[in-house]
């Protein structure tokens, strides 16, 4: 009888052993810190609330390396015992809590509608699985059409590589990619009056013409 009572104590006030080995851990050199921002919201979803502490600091001694370190230095606004501080966890990880990045949304939109191209000694089994799992991450995303001509947009401009990777950035605090935004970002920075300011002007050496020396024009 009393077992069965501390039994049940265990499971209401308590956190059993099965929900705590789920807590992940995170290696910054090898762990991607969006899947472990997924896990991470799964245990929360299903740990005590009570015993928010406990989870936290399981998950910062599940961190290793940089990440430890990084976690350790933020301890005391960390250990409040409050569903912020594991958001926070994740914002110092470099993730997001609640959001995708709009950087790793165009990544998959990437791959999905670029990259999804049978390999000449792939199966066709295989060719449809790869494809299946590279457009339910981009349907996950839950991008719009909208979202999608926009970033179609930016990758058929002329824009460089940095400037195309500095409007998804800059499109971050909005939280979206518009056609609006990237309609601007193109006719800013590929208008042709920037090109004049972009090079230095050319010296008369430069453009191949070479004073003559006194004595030599008396020559001639």
């Amino acid at each position: 009888m009393s077992s069965a009572a501390g039994a049940t104590s265990t499971e209401i006030g308590g956190v059993s052993n099965q929900l705590s080995s789920l807590v992940p851990t995170f290696d910054p050199a090898l762990d991607d810190v969006l899947i472990y921002q997924k896990k991470v919201e799964l245990v929360l979803a299903a740990w005590p609330k009570a015993r928010l502490t406990e989870l936290v600091t399981r998950l910062i001694l599940g961190c290793k390396g940089s990440a430890f370190e990084k976690l350790q230095i933020h301890q005391q606004e960390l250990l409040v015992g409050e569903e912020k501080s594991v958001h926070r966890i994740i914002e110092l990880l470099g993730g997001q809590w609640g959001r995708i990045p709009l950087e790793r949304q165009y990544q998959d939109a990437e791959r999905a509608l670029y990259e999804t191209q049978q390999r000449p000694d792939e199966t066709n089994d295989s060719f449809l699985a790869r494809n299946d799992v590279l457009w339910s991450k981009l349907l996950a995303r839950k991008l719009t059409l909208e979202d999608l001509q926009a970033y179609i947009l930016l990758r058929g401009s002329n824009l460089s590589s940095d400037e195309k990777k500095k409007v998804i950035l800059d499109s971050e605090i909005a939280g979206k990619l518009t056609v609006q935004k990237v309609t601007e970002a193109i006719r800013t920075l590929g208008a042709s009056f920037f090109h004049g300011y972009d090079k230095p002007e050319k010296t008369n050496q430069d453009q191949g013409v070479r004073s003559v020396h006194p004595c030599r024009r008396n020559r001639l």
